[in-house]
This record gives structure tokens, sequence and C-alpha cells, in this order.
């Protein structure tokens, strides 16, 4: 959730160390393999046909894992550039 600890501390009012080892607990369950091999699904390291078929996109994307739709990623433009980048999805 991107909080830090020192608000996990207040929310919960626990100290840090109890915060600490409640969040590697947490950690190792959900990396250990019986709850990551079911849940975690790995990108295939095919390129998918749709893609090949395009010579618009096969070059950029011909060697791409994955992606997150709906995914938003901070970026910042230089001023001079803002123009080129605004209302873009």
């Amino acid at each position: 959730t991107g909080l830090s600890t020192r608000h996990l501390q207040e929310h919960f009012q626990r100290g840090a160390d109890t915060i600490s080892k409640c969040t590697h607990w947490i950690l190792n369950i959900l990396v250990e393999s019986p709850m990551y091999q079911t849940y975690v699904k790995l990108p295939s390291d095919k390129t998918p046909d749709w893609i090949k078929v395009k010579p618009k996109l096969f070059p950029f994307f011909k060697d791409c894992q994955g992606a997150i739709d709906g995914c938003h990623i901070s970026a910042f433009i230089p001023n001079d550039a803002t123009s080129c980048y605004r209302n873009r999805k």
C-alpha cells in the first residue's frame, strides 16, 4: 500500500520491531512455494502473434515480457516537452 512502517506503528499502536516482524512474516508467506506457485503466473517468453504480424508494433515489443493493464507509472517530463504528452493514456 506504500505506507511507511511509522504509519503502521501509529495505526496499529505497535512498536517498530513488532511491525517489522509481522511484515517479514507476511512477505515470507506470500513468497513461499505453495502460495507463490498457486497465485503467481509468470508471462511466457513467446511474443503474441498479433504483435508479430504488425510491423508497427513488432520492433518495439518483440522482447516484451508482459505488462499490467491499467497501470499508471509516474513519469517526469521536461517542461519543454510537456505539450507532447498531455492528455495521453
